[in-house]
């Protein structure tokens, strides 16, 4: 079982956004909405293999100075090898950014900000790095057309972790938290707008909709159980595709929701 969020995300980090552009997709949209200015100083944080500083790459051409930081030596291994001028990659928790004050312009972070355990203090740490004036934009899981399939995916895996007396890496198991306009106010951001936006990918049928399913974060309850629990829990989300998902899974559908703060 990995047994941090480093260890987690270097176990995926080979299939990670592989076999469906997820987080490509998404981060293209954030980048988009978010409108990073040219030649920004700008912060990939939580950079995975790259979605978000590709997508800006696209978007600013050498101009714009990336930095992107992972708490995962192997997403950053990653993130060193794009062919992206300007950027560079450093292992970092966005919690504890070793990073001057208002040193830069702009912080983008793709499906990071809600699974850490403490996110009010990834939120200050971008308050203190960012000039006065520039933001933070972000984007998190939203809703979607999924006919309630993630709900119930969300149920299935809560159910295995109970059953098996499991503990999520540090931040992965949910819970209540106080809303991002709380959280913003709290670390001294602003917080200026939000949005929505939603995706459908094809896919080759509900086994590959699993197989999607472990190359990201999710995959920790599965890496924790024991034979043939790991098979019953496969079965279980097969099932459920088959039974509840508006496509019997073969497609992913999902949404998120983007956010932005800025710097006073």
């Amino acid at each position: 079982m990995a047994h941090s969020a480093a260890d987690l995300f270097d176990s995926v980090a080979d299939v990670y956004d592989e076999s469906v552009p997820f987080f490509a997709t998404f981060a293209r949209r954030l980048t988009a909405w978010a409108g990073p200015p040219p030649r920004a100083r700008l912060l990939d944080l939580g950079g995975g293999r790259g979605a978000v500083s590709l997508a800006v790459a696209e978007a600013l051409g050498p101009s714009c100075a990336i930095l992107a930081v992972d708490v995962a030596p192997r997403m950053v291994d990653a993130l060193a090898a794009l062919p992206v001028p300007g950027l560079r990659a450093r292992v970092m928790d966005a919690a504890a950014l070793d990073l001057p004050d208002r040193s830069r312009d702009a912080v983008l972070s793709g499906f990071l900000l809600h699974i850490l355990p403490d996110p009010g203090a990834a939120l200050r740490e971008a308050a203190r790095v960012l000039r006065p004036g520039g933001t933070l934009a972000f984007s998190v899981p939203g809703p979607s057309a999924d006919g309630g399939w993630w709900s119930r995916y969300g149920e299935v895996l809560d159910e295995f972790g109970s059953a098996h007396t499991l503990d999520a890496p540090a931040g992965m198991g949910g819970g209540t938290r106080p809303s991002w306009e709380e959280l913003a106010e709290r670390s001294g951001l602003r917080y200026t707008r939000t949005a929505a936006t939603e995706a459908e990918f094809p896919l080759d049928g509900p086994r590959a909709h699993w197989d999607w399913l472990l190359s990201h974060g999710n995959r920790w309850l599965h890496d924790a159980l024991e034979e043939p629990h790991r098979r019953a829990l496969e079965q279980r989300v097969l099932r459920t595709l088959d039974e509840h998902h508006p496509t019997r899974g073969h497609s992913l559908i999902a949404g998120a929701v983007l956010h932005e703060m800025t710097r006073p």
